[in-house]
């Protein structure tokens, strides 16, 4: 049974959403939460006349000319239940469980060029058969970010701002680089980053260790055995189409491929061209390569959307996904040719996170709707198979799930998927997904895996 904290704090929750839909006040454009968090910005309420919601007196508390602190959080609820998880491997949770994830962070300017962010993060479980899940489920209490930002150059035309200490990093399109926002423990970096930018420019440094999750009490330290690095630069152009060109470090020791464990240095190089509107594309190339034990690395993943907005009731739009990424074409051959999607974003598999971009095919076509301008409904089917069937079947952080072991056929099966988002105010979002799994052959002479797989999730989040 749920303990009395879980449905409190539930009940909070609701009532807390309930009160924001009652009392919603009118607000400025300027007035939003991103992501990441860090890219809020409250000064526009140095003038008065903004000052129009409940929270704007913590949102910005000036102390002096140039030197103010705002403070914020975020509280979500989420329930999941699996049918057949992990391929029906695991152990069943047949009544589902919660996820709970409070955010708490403050942000302080000490003129124009000094800013201060630190956030802490407590995530907790209840319910699952087994108990909670490593790394992504439970971290008590720690610091997820924490870190301090000098603005270097600040002109017109140009800005120049480094951050150095605990933070969250998301670059380009998500696809090596984007938050952990699905699972309920989100992933910082220990490192430093520098950011340049023009009107039409962004030039984007780093070098950090991911964060590696304890489930204690400010325990959380940096990985001793992966560093990564990168730039990233981007050119907004006209007619709403952008390019970017980037180049990404990954060094990690004892890595499990299905090929086998070593040591992997692997260097990333890509191009990114997309644009947006009614007509939207969005085409993505990337070539790896480096070592893996005393072998090489020869691996690339190809991506290719285009989607288009229709006239019609509830503003119809349809959309056609199309990845490809490299697996290993021989195990006992020193090169190793399975793609790492490094911190891919988990919508590629949906917010049941069942697979990653590695050695695999999708094709998914999508048709979503927005019946209002704070819903939305999204609906696709996403068709899978292997690029090599020498290779295994790999999680969206890289860890193999399902080994070839000799199974030939390259189908692994397909995802109906459907997605509702409610976004009633700036601070409250509502959010539905279900997936159901036909798993193919592959799995099932490989590891002895059931046909099918299912996943619902609801969650709520409330930010201020």
């Amino acid at each position: 049974m749920f303990s009395r904290r879980t449905v409190v704090s539930t009940a909070l929750i609701l009532l807390a959403a309930s009160f924001s839909t009652a009392q919603t006040p009118t607000f400025s454009p300027q007035r939003s939460y991103p992501l990441p968090t860090y890219d809020e910005n409250w000064q526009f309420l140095s003038d008065p006349n903004y000052r129009t919601d409940r929270w704007d007196a913590v949102k910005y508390m000036p102390f002096g000319k140039g030197t103010f602190a705002s403070f914020g959080g975020e509280a979500r609820e989420a329930y999941e239940r699996f049918g057949n998880q992990d391929f029906g491997l695991d152990v069943p949770s047949p009544n589902g469980y919660l996820l709970h994830r409070y955010l708490l962070h403050a942000d302080i300017h000490l003129g124009s060029r000094v800013r201060l962010w630190t956030e802490l993060n407590s995530s907790f479980e209840n319910g699952r058969v087994g108990g909670p899940q490593p790394v992504v489920d439970v971290d008590i209490l720690d610091l997820e970010q924490g870190f301090l930002e000098l603005g270097l150059i600040q002109r017109a035309r140009v800005n120049v701002h480094v951050r150095a200490g605990r933070q969250e990093i998301a670059v380009g399109s998500g696809r090596l680089y984007a938050l952990r926002e699905g699972p309920n423990v989100p992933q910082g970096f220990d490192g430093v980053r520098a950011i340049a930018q023009t009107k039409s420019w962004q030039f984007d440094t780093w070098g950090a260790r991911p964060v590696t999750t304890t489930p204690g009490i400010f325990d959380d330290s940096s990985h001793h055995e992966l560093s990564v690095w990168g730039a990233y630069i981007t050119r907004t152009g006209q007619r709403q189409t952008s390019l970017s060109t980037y180049y990404l470090g990954w060094d990690e020791r004892n890595v499990t491929f299905d090929k086998g464990v070593g040591n992997e240095l692997r260097h990333t190089i890509g191009t990114r061209f997309w644009r947006d509107g009614r007509w939207a594309y969005d085409f993505e190339g990337m070539y790896q390569f480096g070592s893996f034990g005393k072998g090489d690395i020869r691996a690339w993943r190809g991506v290719a959307e285009a989607s288009r907005g229709l006239a019609g009731r509830w503003n119809p739009r349809v959309k056609v996904d199309f990845d490809v990424a490299s697996g290993d074409r021989n195990r006992s051959g020193p090169t190793l040719g399975t793609f790492n999607s490094f911190f891919q974003s988990g919508e590629y598999s949906g917010k049941a996170q069942l697979l990653g971009a590695s050695n695999s095919i999708r094709l998914e076509p999508t048709l979503t709707l927005a019946p209002s301008r704070s819903v939305s409904i999204s609906t696709g089917w996403g068709f899978f198979w292997h690029e090599s069937e020498q290779d295994g079947l790999y999680g969206i952080p890289g860890n193999l799930i399902v080994p070839s072991n000799g199974v030939s056929g390259l189908y692994e099966g397909s995802r109906p998927i459907t997605e509702i988002r409610w976004t009633p105010t700036p601070r409250l979002s509502i959010f539905f997904n279900y997936i159901f799994v036909f798993n193919g052959k592959f799995e099932e002479q490989s590891i002895h895996a059931t046909s099918s797989e299912s996943y619902i999730s609801p969650w709520i989040t409330y930010r201020f």
